[in-house]
């Protein structure tokens, strides 16, 4: 314990001031989209977990956490399974827990590991008794909001580099295999 404040340990190497930068933007302009489209349309587009999820695209670009499936399915499945504990168990402390504890699995069992997304169930139930959730609650915010943080990342995280990303796609029709 004593070595984890005396800074034995190494710390991750700066990253490029492109990379700082793409971060700056790439957050900033998620999040400015998000709310411009919210009022023009008069539909949520943004949640809390969103600002995470800016962190992982724009920081962490090339992780699996990253990549568009995880971003879309994690935060659709994980409200889902927020909204099915809400309708059918209600606001308590094992529905909470437990629905967190769901969509991590449900995440796991369907490769789409995304960890804002694990806030998703925590946002629906906690805020239930002043948020009157409906199932138009996976289309907005959830569904749209995140396709348009994967086209933003998608725009911005291809700027001046040679990391092309995302590394993978959707997977919904063609998983490769390994040594494909």
């Amino acid at each position: 314990m004593r070595s984890l404040f005396h800074g034995k340990e190494h710390l991750a190497p700066l990253p490029h001031s492109i990379d700082i930068l793409r971060s700056l933007i790439g957050g900033t302009l998620s999040i400015l989209i998000l709310i411009l489209l919210s009022k023009l349309t008069d539909n949520l587009f943004i949640m809390a977990p969103f600002g995470a999820s800016c962190v992982i695209l724009y920081a962490v670009s090339q992780s699996p956490l990253a990549q568009p499936r995880n971003v879309i399915l994690g935060h659709f499945v994980s409200a889902f399974i927020g909204l099915i504990f809400l309708k059918i168990f209600g606001v308590s402390a094992i529905s909470i827990a437990l629905s967190v504890g769901c969509a991590i699995a449900a995440m796991q069992i369907l490769r789409c590991v995304h960890p804002p997304a694990g806030a998703n169930p925590l946002v629906i139930l906690l805020t239930a008794n002043s948020i009157q959730y409906e199932w138009s609650f996976l289309f907005f915010p959830v569904l749209l909001g995140s396709i348009a943080l994967v086209l933003v990342a998608w725009l911005v995280n291809n700027i001046k580099t040679d990391k092309k990303w995302p590394t993978y796609g959707l997977a919904f029709i063609h998983s490769k295999k390994p040594n494909e």
